[in-house]
């Protein structure tokens, strides 16, 4: 970030997420987090992102395990569902969204660009940098720089994966019909839909082998029909009667 033309003067981390989002990045985060966490008060704070002499990271250049990778795939579909779902009215209709001074159609972008900082930051990652001219890796913002600093009772697996479990059940017990976006993005999975599945599959085993029995028993039951008659091959001629001449 530090390295961005967009910040010719340095800015801390919210700072410069606001130059860039029309000054209301820190109000859009905090609305997209009080939805998302089901806070019903203001959120009147965000996540610290602290200037202790590294860099943060713009277009996800942090270098991850897939593991990671995946839990922040799905902190982030819900994130950008909170989002989504208190913008899109007014981007849809007039093509306007408070994080641009412009007609934008990509409209969260830009905060999203910076989102994967927030959430390693503050879900206890390690933070390593990839240079993409020369491909160096290096670690930043260090475990023992982050103590005290971290929320990571919001941003931890058991929470989000808690989360994800509910948005899973809403969707898959109560089939809404409201214009909903994170059904979209990716699995919708929740322990319920593996014991539905389980139960299927049982119910499906359960089936087959009892028509494999009734097959069986129709077999056994089955009537055939008795011989009509036993085929006699008759003896052979004799070939010396046969073939004799009479004198």
């Amino acid at each position: 970030m530090d390295k961005d033309p967009r910040n010719h003067s340095q800015q801390d981390f919210w700072s410069f997420c606001d130059s860039i989002n029309a000054g209301n990045c820190r109000f859009a985060v905090s609305e997209a987090l009080r939805r998302m966490y089901g806070i019903k008060h203001d959120l009147d704070s965000l996540p610290p992102m602290p200037m202790d002499g590294n860099t943060w990271s713009v277009m996800n250049s942090w270098a991850m395990p897939t593991r990671s990778f995946l839990e922040f795939i799905m902190f982030s579909r819900m994130f950008v569902d909170a989002l989504d779902a208190q913008m899109y009215d007014e981007h849809h209709q007039s093509g306007h969204c408070y994080l641009s001074l412009h007609k934008d159609r990509h409209c969260y972008s830009r905060v999203l660009e910076l989102l994967v900082n927030v959430w390693a930051y503050h879900s206890a990652r390690r933070m390593v940098y990839i240079n993409h001219g020369s491909g160096e890796l290096q670690e930043k913002h260090k475990l023992k720089s982050r103590r005290g600093h971290m929320w990571i009772k919001w941003f931890s697996y058991t929470t989000l994966k808690s989360m994800d479990e509910d948005l899973a059940e809403e969707f898959d017990t109560d089939h809404p019909t409201r214009r909903w976006l994170w059904p979209s993005t990716g699995e919708v999975f929740w322990h319920g839909l593996y014991e539905r599945e389980q139960k299927l599959r049982h119910r499906q085993k359960e089936k087959r082998k009892q028509q494999s029995k009734d097959k069986i028993s129709r077999m056994r039951k089955r009537s055939r029909q008795k011989t009509i008659g036993k085929y006699i091959k008759p003896p052979p001629e004799d070939r010396g009667n046969s073939s004799a001449t009479t004198l």
